[in-house]
């Protein structure tokens, strides 16, 4: 089940507070972790005035500009927000913020990652790969509640992404795979529930099933072996996609 009206939803923090309280993931020993930050809110160099960054975005196969929309989260804290990214985007950034940007192409893989505005970055340029089979990707975010193959509402954006990419490349085959933190000995019947729930969102969408398979890798590619934050414990309960047919 997916959760789409925000009055339902406890807060990722809450929900962390509350498991630990109960012992949910005492496999898991958050207790330790931090809550990731933007490293450079501790430099010497630390402003609250904006970071300007110039976008752009090149085939990763032949190197050549492209002109793309990304989804974007972070820029409108109540919504996404579409950009048009060219050669030369310029972009005024906050540095104590984390953005994620999503991006669909026809015949490309589609991208996803999550970034602090780095101000010794000036410009950044993303490279989309062209379609193949075999190629792999991690979604950001695809996140789900604690202990369960819930959906958050923050996967959201992605969801729609990972939709729009199955029907923009209408010969695509996908594998979902599931990853899972913990010790547990049911981790890969874990994390293939966690990709099922995202093979269930597609399907109800109406996409044919045939076209994605459902994995669980358990906890055997996690992304970081000994988490520090909770952010780094979250990655690792990540869900991947492979091209299995194009």
């Amino acid at each position: 089940m997916l959760w789409t009206h925000h009055s339902s939803f406890l807060s990722k923090s809450a929900i962390f507070l509350f498991v630990m309280s109960t012992g949910g993931l005492a496999n898991i020993a958050l207790g330790q972790f931090t809550v990731e930050r933007s490293p450079w809110l501790d430099s010497e160099a630390v402003t609250d005035e904006p970071i300007e960054q110039v976008w752009s975005v090149r085939d990763g196969g032949n190197g050549l500009p492209l002109d793309v929309i990304f989804r974007v989260e972070g820029i409108n804290p109540r919504k996404t927000v579409h950009l048009n990214i060219h050669e030369d985007t310029v972009l005024q950034l906050q540095p104590y913020r984390r953005y994620t940007r999503i991006c669909v192409e026809p015949q490309f893989m589609m991208h996803t990652d999550r970034i602090w505005a780095d101000p010794e970055i000036a410009a950044d340029t993303v490279r989309l790969l062209p379609l193949k089979i075999g190629l792999e990707l991690d979604l950001e975010p695809i996140e789900f509640t604690p202990g369960a193959s819930t959906l958050y509402h923050t996967s959201i954006p992605t969801l729609e992404a990972l939709f729009e990419f199955i029907q923009v490349n209408p010969t695509l085959g996908l594998a979902l795979i599931g990853h899972e933190q913990s010790s547990s000995d049911n981790t890969e019947f874990e994390s293939r529930e966690r990709a099922r729930a995202v093979w269930e969102y597609l399907v109800t969408q109406g996409i044919d099933p045939r076209r994605i398979q459902v994995e669980g890798r358990g906890s055997d590619q996690l992304r970081f072996p000994h988490p520090k934050t909770v952010e780094q414990a979250e990655a690792n309960r990540r869900i991947t996609i492979r091209v299995i047919d194009y």
